[in-house]
């Protein structure tokens, strides 16, 4: 298989990761929910001896290699920019949450309290980021996540389109979460039904420019 590979594009799409792991500390000291897939390896996560970026990155591993049990055909997804989110992206949001708590004095990104207004303004900006990194790693084209390729294949074999596929990921997300305790809220809903629209703004007014940029 003929893997692509741009040293500037991994560039993009480890920047991209980056400012996507600040959106979820973000929208995650907003005590108003993160996105469903994280909210999920949180909550599990919290249940057992190991740190969210070790829980994630395992799970990814597992989470691919059903895809390609499911089909061989799945293998085109990884490359470079698929590796980076999944095995990386835990530790960058794990590591932030720790720089959050530093700044504020709290041993937990769920004891910050902000207070209403700062905690929209949290919220906003968190969600901004997050559907801005996604945007870049998404652009780069270097390769899909396990979680997002999920939903791909789902969409290929089933007689569903890819929109309805991943609402059904993420509410399963959601339920795992819910009975984990992972964090929920307003963050969760409008990421789960507004991310589509916020990365087309993102991928035509920045990502795309960029990405032509760098190629």
């Amino acid at each position: 298989m003929k893997f692509k590979f741009s040293a500037k594009l991994a560039l993009v799409s480890l920047i991209g990761n980056i400012i996507l792991a600040i959106g979820i500390a973000t929208c995650r000291i907003s005590q108003m929910g993160i996105d469903p897939f994280t909210s999920m390896n949180t909550g599990v996560s919290n249940h057992l001896p190991i740190a969210l970026g070790t829980y994630q990155a395992s799970f990814n591993i597992v989470l691919f290699i059903v895809l390609v049990l499911l089909s061989r055909k799945n293998l085109k997804y990884l490359n470079i920019g698929a590796i980076i989110n999944m095995f990386l992206l835990g530790y960058f949001v794990q590591f932030f949450n720790s720089v959050y708590c530093s700044i504020f004095g709290q041993a937990s990104p769920d004891d910050i309290a902000l207070g209403l207004p700062m905690s929209i303004v949290a919220l906003v900006i968190g969600v901004l980021l997050l559907t801005l990194g996604c945007s870049l790693y998404i652009t780069a084209d270097l390769g899909t996540a396990s979680y997002d390729a999920l939903s791909i294949y789902m969409a290929d074999v089933l007689p569903i389109k890819y929109s309805f596929c991943r609402i059904i990921t993420d509410t399963a997300c959601v339920a795992i979460a819910l009975i984990s305790g992972g964090p929920l809220g307003v963050a969760t809903i409008v990421l789960m039904f507004g991310t589509g629209p916020f990365i087309s703004f993102w991928n035509e007014n920045v990502s795309k420019p960029i990405v032509k940029m760098f190629s």
